[in-house]
């Protein structure tokens, strides 16, 4: 190699060194690059709060529109519990026509109905329960099954309360073939309604109405039948507490605190209206994760 042409590699290195180090890191700002928020909630979370109602107060998520019309009423209201509070009861009880849907009180009464079935019954479709119809004889068990079917319009109507319906769900011949026998069918009306079994005096009490049509004392009241016994369950203090429990487990999956129930269960008992529960907690903080 000739002295030229080591002279010319050096120099070309050299240059190229004068270039690498001369070169300076930018760094380059995006404005408006912050996701947008409210009281310092980004508006992702508060999208996957109006998903979350829809979802447990109808059984679906909303249409875009629907995201979009509920995001900004929460946001032009910085999220207050009045706003959280409007959606709720837009969906429980707005009848204006919803394609689809029929309306959003038809879509929250079915979902109602749907979630007690699913509870009780393992979720039997309508035309399983007319099935049973179809091929039952005795006219009160195809009475019973009926008002199964019939329960969501009647709670829709204000002509029965969410107790009563829960009531038919587990007075019926569909039932009775999912938990056979009297023993069975004690231990899970006590499950399903109240999330407990019974105790040995209740059991006793229960068992002796449903098996032997005897007189027996539960909760205070006398019975002496299977409807007699049902009748006293769904009338209960013990089946308002059951349903406080049955909605903080679906929308919080937790049990409610004893405090939590001990200040539900008063206006309950007397309205008897589970919205009023779900409304309760769907507006909080915890429920929202704002």
């Amino acid at each position: 190699m000739t002295y030229t042409l080591i002279t010319r590699i050096y120099v070309g290195f050299f240059l190229l060194l004068l270039v690498c180090t001369g070169c300076k890191k930018e760094t380059i700002t995006v404005g408006d690059n912050e996701p947008p928020s409210v009281n310092y909630v980004p508006q992702i979370r508060i999208e996957s709060y109006v998903n979350r109602v829809f979802i447990d107060l109808i059984g679906r998520e909303p249409l875009d529109n629907e995201m979009a019309t509920e995001v900004d009423a929460l946001k032009s209201t910085q999220i207050s519990t009045s706003s959280r509070s409007a959606l709720i009861s837009k969906l429980q009880n707005n009848t204006n026509f919803i394609e689809g849907d029929t309306s959003y009180q038809r879509a929250y009464h079915q979902h109602l109905y749907n979630q007690a079935k699913i509870r009780c019954i393992e979720g039997a479709s309508d035309a399983l329960i007319e099935e049973f119809i179809n091929i039952t004889e005795d006219e009160l068990a195809i009475l019973r099954l009926t008002n199964i079917i019939k329960s969501r319009e009647d709670m829709q109507n204000g002509t029965i309360q969410f107790n009563e319906m829960l009531g038919r769900v587990v007075s019926n011949d569909i039932y009775d073939q999912i938990n056979m026998n009297s023993f069975n069918f004690v231990n899970a009306t006590f499950d399903n309604l109240f999330w407990r079994f019974p105790t040995d005096a209740e059991f006793n009490a229960g068992f002796s109405m449903v098996e032997n049509n005897n007189s027996a004392s539960l909760f205070g009241i006398n019975g002496q039948t299977k409807e007699d016994y049902v009748n006293i369950l769904i009338n209960s203090t013990e089946m308002y507490e059951g349903m406080i429990i049955w909605v903080y487990q679906q929308l919080l999956s937790r049990r409610p605190s004893t405090e939590e129930t001990v200040k539900l269960l008063e206006d309950f008992v007397s309205n008897k209206k589970i919205q009023d529960i779900q409304h309760h907690i769907m507006i909080t903080d915890e429920y929202a994760n704002f």
